[in-house]
């Protein structure tokens, strides 16, 4: 904060708020796990097999997300399917070609996949049963799961963008006003105009938190009634706004 314009006529007084920068940037990487983690495994599995003649079982494996659907053929021929329920991974096929996960991604696993499971090594012993099509659908789970970063980040970027990005005072003994704007991004201008003759004086305080375990102080105006107007962002710099403060007072004392 600092002074722009001081004389015997006026004071005026302004502050960039970088704050709320912060805040985005803070913000930023949740928005991006939510949505990442969305894209990447709120998905749908369609796993399909078919018995051959030589009693060999081929599988073919769809995920279907936000921006379509893949096919891709399970390599080898299926002998068995386990479940690991660590590490997010889930249903695994056990092919002539090796281990083959079923979800290409880590999900939340539940015991439904044991259903799955059940129901492929029933199809593989069962010589009767020609063709199976199981579904893992990791959608609602995945959207849950990143819903909280999503409202996490969301919440840090609203909180930012309610904070004022610029703030003047003007106290003018011509027109006996004194004027306070400040400029939201998410509110936009907002100006306050109180009678000069109304303002006791100005007082720096103390905030209820701090940072890196310093002390954050702001400035306030107090009207003679009415609730103190804050009009300064939240600072460390003490001495600063303590000048800034007195010579506030001193101009209040010399209107007088």
């Amino acid at each position: 904060m600092k002074i722009i314009e001081h004389n015997d006529r006026s004071l005026h007084i302004a502050d960039r708020n970088r704050q709320c920068l912060w805040g985005l940037l803070f913000a930023t990487p949740f928005i991006a796990i939510s949505l990442g983690v969305t894209v990447l495994t709120a998905k749908l599995i369609t796993l399909e097999c078919q018995r051959l003649e030589s009693r060999q079982i081929e599988c073919q494996r769809t995920v279907t997300g936000i921006f379509g659907a893949e096919k891709d053929r399970i390599p080898g021929n299926l002998k068995t399917a386990t479940t690991i329920k660590t590490s997010g991974i889930g249903v695994v096929l056990e092919t002539t070609k090796g281990r083959v996960e079923l979800a290409p991604y880590r999900a939340f696993v539940t015991d439904r996949i044991d259903k799955t499971v059940d129901r492929l090594n029933a199809f593989i012993k069962n010589p009767q049963q020609a063709t199976i099509s199981v579904e893992q659908d990791d959608r609602w789970a995945n959207y849950l799961g990143s819903v909280n970063f999503f409202i996490g980040g969301m919440a840090i970027a609203f909180g930012a963008l309610a904070i004022p990005v610029g703030m003047s005072c003007k106290l003018d003994r011509n027109s006996g006003e004194v004027i306070i704007a400040k400029k939201y991004w998410l509110y936009g201008d907002r100006q306050m105009v109180l009678p000069l003759s109304k303002i006791d004086r100005a007082l720096v305080r103390e905030l209820p938190f701090s940072l890196n375990r310093k002390s954050v102080y702001n400035i306030h105006l107090v009207p003679s009634a009415g609730k103190k107007v804050s009009l300064s962002v939240p600072s460390q710099n003490l001495s600063q706004y303590q000048e800034i403060v007195d010579v506030t007072n001193d101009f209040l004392r010399r209107y007088a």
